[in-house]
């Protein structure tokens, strides 16, 4: 067992008691030596990876990585619960200081257009996390927020940003972006959620949901893998130009 490391995570102080050396590098950038009293223990045992292995069928996942994805199921748990927030399967970019939230199923393009974006707007652009992200209400407005669970590419900043909008991104032949209802949006954001089970927990999803499907733009780009996708998405999104 090694040493309990104290982590700071979607501005959240905890500990956290791990088996394996894994996951404390891989949340190594997220310690936190600050004054802030940690607002819970994350405890991971055997059975904590036995559980997430039936969860993801992953019958040939190493438990080191399967411990990682239980710490962040813990995590997201509390903040679902006690901290209004909820984990969102997406690509955040912040492009001076506002973020844009790209989403669609795994390999649809979602990572290579936040690249685009980052390629075409330089230093402008900082990538939150390229896949999964931590959103929360707090005072009226959303924010999100990057966490060690970054995507295949590794791409993450220990940062927050206010969340500017949430597009959709769909395959398609010719570059187009529209506006969209939050009922068009809400099975999307649902598919890229956790889900859970108990009934109050539920609630609180719906709730985060709700005020966030209505008061962030909500976008459907259909788009080909170019530079002029991206042009099409930024001049909607932060331009305003449709």
């Amino acid at each position: 067992m090694f040493s309990v490391p104290r982590y700071k995570i979607a501005d959240v102080v905890f500990d956290a008691q791990l088996i394996y050396g894994y996951t404390a590098r891989l949340c190594e950038k997220y310690l936190y030596s600050g004054g802030d009293t940690p607002e819970f223990t994350a405890v991971m045992d055997k059975a904590d990876v036995d559980a997430e292995k039936k969860a993801a069928g992953a019958e040939n996942f190493p438990d080191y990585y399967l411990e990682s994805l239980a710490l962040f199921r813990k995590l997201c748990d509390y903040i679902l619960t006690y901290r209004q927030g909820i984990i969102f399967h997406s690509s955040a970019v912040a492009v001076d200081g506002k973020a844009y939230l790209f989403t669609a199923p795994s390999g649809t393009g979602k990572s290579t257009h936040a690249r685009l974006w980052r390629e075409m707007l330089g230093d402008r652009a900082v990538m939150i996390n390229d896949d999964k992200p931590i959103i929360r209400y707090i005072d009226g407005e959303f924010y999100v927020y990057g966490t060690p669970w970054n995507g295949k590419h590794r791409l993450d900043t220990n940062t927050r940003a206010k969340v500017a909008a949430i597009c959709e991104i769909r395959q398609g032949k010719e570059n187009e972006i529209r506006r969209i209802t939050p009922k068009d949006m809400l099975l999307v954001v649902m598919n890229q959620t956790i889900r859970p089970k108990d009934t109050e927990k539920l609630d609180n999803l719906f709730f985060i949901l709700d005020k966030l499907l209505s008061s962030v733009p909500l976008y459907r780009l259909k788009c080909d893998i170019s530079t002029e996708a991206a042009k099409t998405s930024f001049r909607a999104m932060v331009e305003n130009k449709i």
